[in-house]
């Protein structure tokens, strides 16, 4: 979750908020250009030159891209058309920042919430009036675009941090915030195998490849910074915000899903660096209070084979992080709330429904938008399942 301050949190508990949204165009060196900073009805007096009047940040955890965005913003005397003077603005691949904070009337805190490179622009007019819709995607873009020109593999014992750093630098990143991994022992660093990629392999595959195996969350935060993050870490699983229905204003309805779609309850994860002596990795979902554990349901269990993984601490990151990516192990959750922008996926929130949904645990955050308009936000969560390694 994005730092804010005690008044932000204090603010977030009230049902009608006075939230700010700001645009700024960036340049190669992700500083503001002059003259590109776009911003909510408002914050303007009797200006549409600079003016968003709509438009959606969805974060998903799934995709390598987590988050992706639309704003619609006014586009007068078509100045900021591809064509015009002002084509230079917006271009493809142009990188923007997106910001949504609260109005406190004496001042206003903002919250980044995407920085994003264009993928579209659309022009659309009627009757006189024009309005451009952008929509784009995270960094990771630069990622999924790239691909290995000639051969390179990573030697058993190289350290797991350099080569994700060393395919990232080549596809153009240039911020990182690496977790130290320092919760874990000098093993569970490095490689346990040689990793080796091919001309023409994809370098977000790579990154995602590695990430699965020695289970690390790999994504561009708010900032457009590479961040890693150890699902090991005691940090990861701490809850950082609470929706109490009988107490809470900002909660405004909860739904709870059941379905058989894609239903796991465990993980099985086979490290098969040596194929003559397999490392074996298995997660169940053991809650006796679930209705998918594995007592009741019986194992449906997702597979995961790996030539990266070759000791047992591996084995044991790579199917902890899978299955919390992967498996859908008890209710499907969607919350309405009040805004909260600061929200980052994989965040642990704890909700309490007791009356009719029976929501009383802490949950992982798969999916959240983030709006440029309205107040409510749609938050999808997964159970954050006790797990048992019988």
């Amino acid at each position: 979750m994005w730092p804010i301050s005690a008044r932000f949190k204090s603010e977030l508990g009230k049902e009608v908020q006075s939230f700010r949204v700001h645009m700024h165009v960036l340049d190669t060196d992700m500083q503001p250009i002059a003259g590109g900073q776009f911003h909510d009805a408002g914050d303007q007096s009797d200006s549409d030159e600079d003016l968003i009047i709509d438009g959606n940040v969805d974060v998903d955890v799934t995709r390598q891209v987590r988050r992706t965005f639309t704003a619609t913003m006014l586009n007068p005397d078509g100045r900021y058309s591809p064509g015009s003077d002002w084509a230079g603005m917006f271009y493809v691949n142009r990188i923007i920042r997106l910001y949504r904070g609260l109005d406190y009337g004496d001042e206003a805190e903002l919250v980044p919430i995407g920085t994003f490179m264009i993928d579209h622009v659309d022009v659309n007019a009627e009757r006189g009036m024009s309005a451009l819709v952008l929509s784009g995607s995270d960094l990771w873009k630069k990622l999924i675009k790239s691909e290995f020109s000639n051969p390179a593999s990573w030697a058993a014992g190289t350290p797991i941090n350099t080569a994700i750093k060393a395919i990232a630098d080549a596809a153009g990143i240039t911020s990182y915030n690496l977790d130290p991994l320092s919760e874990r022992a000098a093993a569970g660093k490095q490689f346990s195998t040689t990793f080796s990629v091919e001309r023409g392999d994809n370098r977000g595959d790579a990154v995602r490849a590695i990430a699965d195996a020695y289970g690390i969350d790999a994504y561009l935060d708010p900032l457009g910074v590479f961040t890693t993050q150890d699902f090991n870490t005691p940090s990861d699983g701490a809850v950082v915000w609470e929706y109490i229905a009988e107490t809470s204003n900002n909660l405004l309805t909860a739904q709870s899903a059941f379905t058989d779609e894609k239903l796991y309850n465990s993980v099985l994860v086979l490290g098969t660096a040596d194929h003559e002596n397999v490392i074996v990795s298995y997660r169940a979902n053991q809650d006796p209070s679930s209705p998918t554990n594995t007592t009741r349901l019986g194992d449906r269990t997702l597979k995961f084979e790996s030539d990266l993984i070759g000791t047992q601490a591996a084995a044991d990151a790579a199917s902890l992080k899978l299955f919390y990516d992967n498996v859908v192990v008890s209710d499907d959750i969607t919350l309405d709330v009040i805004c909260n922008p600061a929200f980052e996926g994989n965040d642990v929130i704890r909700v309490i429904e007791d009356e009719f949904t029976k929501l009383h645990d802490s949950y992982r955050l798969k999916a959240l938008t983030v709006p440029m308009s309205t107040s409510k936000q749609v938050l999808r969560m997964q159970a954050n399942i006790s797990l048992g390694i019988p």
